[in-house]
């Protein structure tokens, strides 16, 4: 893959963890290596502006020594509204919905300044629902982990079990079901539950 370059640097990949400090490094390496066992080292990332986690075991190994080796943590519950996002690095910003109660808004991860995916999504608060409409990033940032950051993003605007969520239909594509099966359990994925009150385009 091409180097990805912003205004300080090339893209690595990046993962969702909450919190700062020593409490939001992961257990496991992006190979699955127990960060315990192998060791780890904290860094930071100027070209995206984030704390970055280098597992040693994955360093070590000159065939393994790739994006893979080292990734950013970018808390998803931080989101800016568009007129308070920062230039630099690697944000999210939330663009509410016009109509809205229950209308279809969205989360965008910006690198300096510049859209690079997004998620859509609506949520309505008194009946407690919250859909997943629609999810994409760029060709040429995909297998990054920005859709990761996006999906768990757009959960913490709305927490389960607290909300219950769902999503639209998924389309048939391979590519779309090894992302979701890599991100894991979403709940209520591919069976949309719209509550009443919400304005989904068909």
């Amino acid at each position: 893959m091409a180097a990805l370059r912003g205004e300080f640097g090339v893209a690595g990949a990046v993962r969702p963890a909450v919190g700062s400090g020593s409490r939001r490094t992961p257990s496991r390496c992006l190979r699955g290596h127990t960060l315990a066992v192998g060791g780890a080292t904290a860094g930071w990332s100027h070209a995206y502006g984030l704390p970055t986690v280098t597992c040693e075991v994955c360093y070590a190994r000159p065939e393994a020594r790739d994006s893979k080796a080292t990734w950013c943590l970018l808390d998803p519950t931080v989101q800016y509204s568009a007129g308070k996002a920062p230039d630099l690095g690697l944000v999210l910003v939330t663009l509410p919905p016009a109509q809205r109660r229950a209308g279809v808004g969205r989360i965008e991860l910006r690198w300096d300044r510049k859209p690079v995916g997004a998620v859509w999504l609506a949520i309505c608060a008194p009946c407690r629902r919250a859909l997943l409409t629609g999810l994409r990033v760029e060709p040429d940032r995909r297998r990054l982990g920005y859709g990761t950051v996006l999906v768990a993003a757009a959960l913490a605007l709305a927490a389960p079990p607290d909300y219950r969520w769902s999503t639209t239909a998924l389309p048939d594509s391979p590519e779309v079901l090894a992302f979701w099966a890599t991100v894991g359990g979403f709940p209520g994925l591919g069976s949309p539950e719209p509550c009443s009150d919400m304005r989904v385009p068909e």
